[in-house]
């Protein structure tokens, strides 16, 4: 091999597991070739380059039977936070397992953090197998997760690693260039009630509730003036288009097009006003995808049938989801979008807590932990949304922007992907008035 080629040595210990984490770190979110090497003969890992090595400590990665690797008793309970000073820049890192240690000798660098078995339990979710606690969705919550018990959920950790190998190999002197990456906002917005008013019936209804009711004389003042401008409250799809247009992008709008729940069916795709919204995201070439039902997320069957439902109503392919209520099971939910030929999905977010529950704000491939393969489906992952700054974390109009403002920080220090979800129904309500800002702010640049 040539001195000048990067490789990657590794156990033959959870090759597959280990393969997945340096595809994603080495090739998926830095663009670098390397050549792989597998030896009986080491127990860590090391990435080579021009004579010099970045040993890696291996803590976790040393048996096989992946039934005693992934349990509740390898979930650590000692989180480590640290700064590794490198040339002359300080770059944080958080320790899941191992150390934050940084030692330098005459063959190059040893890291005592297993960045490798960190990687691969961002990115997997594994814990969320083994954490039996769920909200009243069958939801797993941020706060039983490591990252919001150790306060890291706010820094996509992931991001973290991957500046650090980046910044060691190119005091080795490697000569390739990173992938070339840049801020982008993704709008996205799932709609799960495209309208308000059915008839004029419920517009009356409506505004009186808004009068008796709520008391509130803004939503009251709004209420009448979409009924005099004959537009719904909840149509808010035009804007939603203007808005992404204006930085450059183009929206993704999730459809519902089924359900077997009390959460599903606020309408059909064959109404007029369902396909009056859809031609017009269409001919304005924004995108569409699949809001896949409430029980869906265990279903491939019931995924497959609503996916060819969207598919024949929009005369287009699907190729794009996020599920209802962001229901995941990260034993089935991932299996069954690539087996339904879903190129990429954005559901991983809590809905308890905004932030980064993969940690990292790049789009990454998905592993089965099951058959231990990696898999076609992609993972956009969703930073923040809508309701889980107003319902959930109870925030104000200005505690809300410096949140979000805080998370988009975060994303411009790795030029990511700032993915938020906002729903076309979260304007003219009591409850949002006050949030315009809010939502003007996700449309944030550097």
């Amino acid at each position: 091999m040539a001195s000048n080629t990067l490789i990657i040595t590794i156990p033959s210990v959870n090759v597959p597991e280990v393969k997945y984490v340096f595809h994603c770190l080495m090739k998926e979110f830095l663009g670098l070739e390397y050549e792989l090497v597998i030896s009986r003969e080491i127990c860590d890992f090391s990435i080579s380059y021009n004579s010099q090595s970045l040993r890696i400590a291996n803590v976790f990665f040393r048996d096989d039977d992946v039934d005693n690797l992934y349990t509740s008793y390898n979930i650590p309970t000692n989180i480590y936070c640290g700064v590794i000073d490198l040339n002359n820049s300080k770059k944080p890192q958080v320790s899941i397992f191992g150390d934050c240690s940084l030692a330098k000798n005459e063959e190059g660098i040893y890291w005592g953090n297993d960045i490798v078995a960190a990687t691969f339990y961002m990115l997997t979710r594994w814990e969320e197998a083994v954490v039996q606690s769920k909200d009243r969705h069958s939801r797993f919550v941020a706060k039983d997760s490591l990252a919001y018990k150790n306060n890291f959920l706010h820094r996509p950790i992931v991001n973290e690693f991957v500046e650090i190998i980046y910044q060691v190999l190119k005091s080795f002197g490697m000569a390739q260039n990173r992938k070339f990456r840049q801020y982008r906002t993704i709008a996205t917005h799932d709609v799960d009630r495209p309208y308000l008013w059915s008839s004029t019936w419920g517009k009356m209804k409506s505004v009186a509730a808004s009068l008796l009711v709520r008391r509130s004389s803004e939503e009251l003042m709004s209420r009448l003036h979409c009924w005099s401008s004959g537009k719904d409250p909840f149509d808010s799809f035009d804007q939603l288009m203007d808005m992404a247009e204006e930085i450059g992008e183009k929206a993704h709008f999730f459809f519902m097009s089924g359900g077997d729940s009390k959460f599903d069916n606020y309408y059909q795709l064959d109404e007029n006003v369902v396909t009056d919204i859809v031609n017009s995201i269409k001919r304005r070439k924004h995108f569409i995808g699949i809001h896949p039902s409430y029980n869906s997320y265990q279903s491939q069957e019931m995924l497959m049938t609503e996916i060819d439902t969207l598919r024949e109503s929009i005369d287009q392919e699907v190729i794009s989801s996020r599920q209802h209520y962001l229901r995941f099971d990260v034993s089935s939910t991932w299996n069954n979008l690539d087996a339904c030929n879903i190129v990429w999905d954005s559901t991983l977010c809590y809905a308890d807590v905004a932030g980064f529950r993969s940690g990292v704000c790049y789009t990454y491939p998905v592993f089965d932990l099951k058959s231990r393969t990696q898999l076609e489906l992609l993972e956009k992952p969703l930073i923040v949304m809508d309701t889980t700054l107003l319902a959930y974390e109870e925030l104000e109009a200005k505690a809300a922007i410096s949140r979000v403002e805080g998370l988009q920080e975060e994303v411009k220090r790795y030029e990511g992907d700032f993915v938020f979800l906002w729903h076309n129904s979260s304007f003219n309500s009591m409850e949002w008035l006050g949030y315009d800002e809010v939502f003007k702010c996700m449309y944030k640049q550097y």
